[in-house]
């Protein structure tokens, strides 16, 4: 699925060091739309913009796939990057998601939204 709104919201995610909680609500409808009911119910904007709360995303859309986050933390911002995958012994994915942000709840976001993207 492609969809140009969410490649703006992806990009968004990657270039911003702050959202707001509306910029967030935007990111809550794009996984309300691309992830099941069962996965969005009570997602909230707050909830999404920690660490912590994207982790919960990631594991009840994708449980048992391998999150791999690399990044270096420096004073202004990080340089953060994940990755979603099925499998990681080997390197043959029908479909990875990867994201990249100064924000680390931002990365994972990225990630999940374009392996949504891929997989919708």
């Amino acid at each position: 699925m492609k969809d140009p709104e969410l490649d703006v919201l992806i990009d968004e995610l990657e270039g911003r060091e702050a959202m707001t909680v509306a910029d967030f609500e935007g990111v809550v409808h794009a996984l309300e739309f691309l992830l099941s009911e069962k996965v969005t119910k009570g997602l909230t904007a707050q909830g999404i913009g920690s660490t912590d709360g994207v982790m919960h995303v990631a594991d009840d859309a994708y449980p048992n796939w391998v999150v791999h986050i690399r990044g270096r933390a420096n004073d202004r911002n990080g340089h953060w990057r994940c990755t979603l995958r099925k499998d990681d012994s080997r390197d043959n994915d029908a479909a990875m998601g990867a994201g990249r942000s100064p924000v680390l709840a931002q990365a994972i976001l990225a990630a999940i939204l374009r392996l949504s993207m891929m997989l919708k």
